[in-house]
């Protein structure tokens, strides 16, 4: 997500930017041919926590070790218009002989996450990641995000606490901690009661969230000096795979995003709230003008 942040390249030397990315080891068999479709993953890594991070909130490496797909959003871009998809991370995806979670799949290294999104019919033009520390920085730098919360709404392991209702702008870490919540909690009458589990409210919250970032980017185009900042930040928190460049993001950043639909699933079951595809999955996924073939 925080790639969005890269139009202000233009005001930056681009060689320099490019040279603050680092690489995604993936190959790809990129098609640009029918539109491009982006695959953004918010990597869980408890290596790079946002600065001035509790740990108690996210965990240690030792204690929660590797790197997880958090959130997975999907851009398809073409001639007629975008169209933007949020995955569920507890979705069951072919993986190798088996099924398992995708947020799992990156476990195994970011050529399974690309695979197992190809079995549900999502191909891979380019791969873009941001760890935690990454996202909370880029939001940072970008003064924060609008929100708008329909009610007080705290999670106490995400590190989340909105104490009042309505619009309001958060800081990075906040920001995080909305994509992050699994356990909200509401105010009601001056007591916190546990909130009606969604299945969908991380995927949510990850499109919510990102949209209220690219209104934010674009927003700051009258002011220079935050795009500057916001493409220095950007810059430095994303991975790309090895045919992506600043140009390829500039074109994306400079995209009109529109609604971000989460990808409908079947429901949770078992204690892992694992969800399988449907036919409601597969036509999402043809209705965004998605085919992955192999």
């Amino acid at each position: 997500m925080a790639l969005l942040a890269l139009p202000a390249a233009a005001l930056t030397d681009a060689a320099v930017l490019a040279a603050r990315l680092d690489g995604v080891a993936v190959d790809l068999a990129a098609d640009d041919s029918d539109g491009r479709t982006w695959v953004l993953v918010g990597l869980d890594s408890r290596a790079a926590l946002p600065a001035g991070a509790d740990p108690r909130h996210f965990g240690t490496p030792e204690a929660v070790p590797g790197d997880r797909a958090d959130v997975v959003v999907v851009v398809h871009q073409t001639d007629a218009g975008t169209s933007v998809l949020s995955v569920p991370r507890d979705l069951l995806v072919p993986t190798g002989n088996r099924v398992g979670r995708l947020g799992l799949t990156w476990l195994d290294g970011p050529q399974d996450t690309v695979r197992a999104l190809c079995g549900l019919g999502i191909p891979t033009d380019h791969l873009v990641t941001v760890d935690l520390a990454g996202f909370a920085a880029v939001v940072d730098a970008s003064g924060g995000l609008q929100v708008d919360v329909p009610q007080p709404v705290r999670d106490q392991p995400a590190g989340l606490l909105l104490p009042r209702a309505g619009p309001q702008r958060v800081d990075g870490a906040t920001a995080l901690a909305l994509v992050r919540s699994r356990h909200p909690e509401h105010l009601v009458d001056g007591t916190w009661v546990p909130a009606v589990v969604d299945p969908d409210g991380r995927a949510d919250a990850a499109g919510a969230v990102l949209s209220a970032l690219s209104d934010q980017v674009r927003g700051s185009v009258p002011r220079p000096w935050r795009l500057h900042a916001v493409a220095w930040a950007a810059s430095g928190a994303v991975s790309v795979d090895p045919g992506t460049s600043v140009t390829d993001l500039l074109d994306l950043g400079r995209a009109d995003l529109g609604p971000v639909t989460v990808l409908p699933a079947g429901e949770p079951r078992g204690p892992a709230a694992t969800r399988r595809p449907t036919a409601d999955t597969a036509a999402a996924v043809a209705a965004a003008g998605l085919s992955c073939r192999r």
